[in-house]
């Protein structure tokens, strides 16, 4: 009996294996061809917290099966070093630049609220020399607007603020890169049909050299509120009424997918004509094992990763909850520091301290 229910446990071990090893291939899949891989990412941590059960259980029965899970997740430690940090040190030391990153969700205008003072006194204290700001909501009222409200409120004087031709009737939406140092040169990347997402690149001029900064929101799963209350729910309702919801869910996941990967492949191709050192920042709405972050991140370190601690959870609202926010930066550069912060949107603001490696 004892055999039996050994065979029976490795038999789900070998599943869980499996599936790891096969999330791990995911982040190469192209969304746009095969999307469901892509909701292994989204499992990641849940696969890899089994696979952890599963050695314990092993080492627990003495028994050298533990080996197999044990070397499923070394396998994978670049991926596992992507979620979480045990233990990164703040080095101190002269620092070049301050970048932050920030998905201000319109400033709350939507949710009865106008938290634009608020995000103006925390960016005040931390004294950045870019500061990239998506989900921008500009109002202008007489001859003043948010945009030149912040600029002056920073003491930024450089700053490209890109609106997003949706038709949208109160205020301008869109995303804003704001610098201390001049700005040469700002162009949107263009995507394909009008989806509500959208990237700027800027080119900054920092003493007598150029630094690109792509200003980054990718596509949304754009889940509603009935979206989420069903998820929520999902334990206590009929299997009958599962269906639809359900079906709605996976069709916004699909959609989603599929016009991330051609974001992603698009700003991809832009970079590749880069002459600069860049910087890619902002909202990739997807976890750090997807193919958004594998293709994203090629040639560039991850801030969370070099200096981060812990899980780096960056959005804090309802689902998903993960680090979807990211700062990558070219590897002639290192990095002193990386923190986040909340304020009231439902993505966490971002700060870097960069030291130039060159200079």
């Amino acid at each position: 009996m004892i055999k039996f229910i050994k065979k029976f446990i490795f038999l789900f071990n070998t599943i869980a294996i499996g599936l790891l090893l096969i999330t791990y291939a995911s982040v190469f899949v192209n969304p746009s061809e095969y999307w469901f891989f892509s909701l292994l990412g989204l499992a990641y941590p849940f696969i890899l917290i089994i696979n952890i059960v599963f050695v314990v259980i092993w080492i627990i029965q003495v028994n050298h099966r533990f080996i197999y899970s044990l070397m499923a997740i070394v396998i994978g430690f670049s991926f596992l070093s992507r979620t979480i940090k045990l233990n990164n040190k703040v080095e101190e030391s002269d620092t070049s630049i301050n970048i932050i990153s920030y998905n201000a969700g319109l400033f709350g205008y939507y949710q009865s609220k106008w938290n634009v003072q608020e995000t103006i006194d925390a960016i005040a204290k931390i004294d950045p020399d870019v500061v990239c700001i998506q989900e921008f909501l500009n109002l202008k009222k007489d001859s003043a607007s948010t945009i030149d409200s912040i600029s002056k409120a920073l003491n930024m004087r450089y700053y490209h603020f890109e609106k997003l031709k949706d038709g949208r009737k109160r205020g301008e939406y869109g995303m804003a890169t704001l610098s201390k140092f001049p700005l040469i040169k700002s162009e949107l990347v263009q995507f394909d049909g009008l989806t509500g997402n959208m990237s700027v690149y800027s080119d900054l001029k920092i003493d007598k050299r150029i630094f690109r900064v792509y200003n980054v929101h990718l596509q949304s799963f754009k889940f509603r509120k009935n979206d989420y209350k069903f998820v929520e729910n999902l334990n206590t309702k009929e299997i009958k009424d599962k269906i639809e919801p359900s079906k709605n869910i996976l069709r916004k996941i699909k959609q989603a997918y599929n016009k991330r990967a051609h974001q992603v492949d698009t700003l991809s191709a832009h970079f590749t004509q880069c002459q600069y050192p860049y910087f890619v920042i902002g909202d990739f709405n997807d976890p750090p094992v997807s193919y958004t972050y594998q293709k994203l991140s090629q040639n560039l370190n991850d801030a969370f990763v070099e200096k981060g601690i812990g899980l780096g959870k960056t959005y804090i609202g309802a689902m998903p909850n993960f680090r979807i926010d990211y700062i990558l930066f070219p590897k002639q550069w290192s990095i002193n520091e990386y923190r986040s912060y909340k304020l009231s949107s439902d993505h966490k603001l971002l700060i870097a301290k960069f030291k130039d490696k060159i200079n």
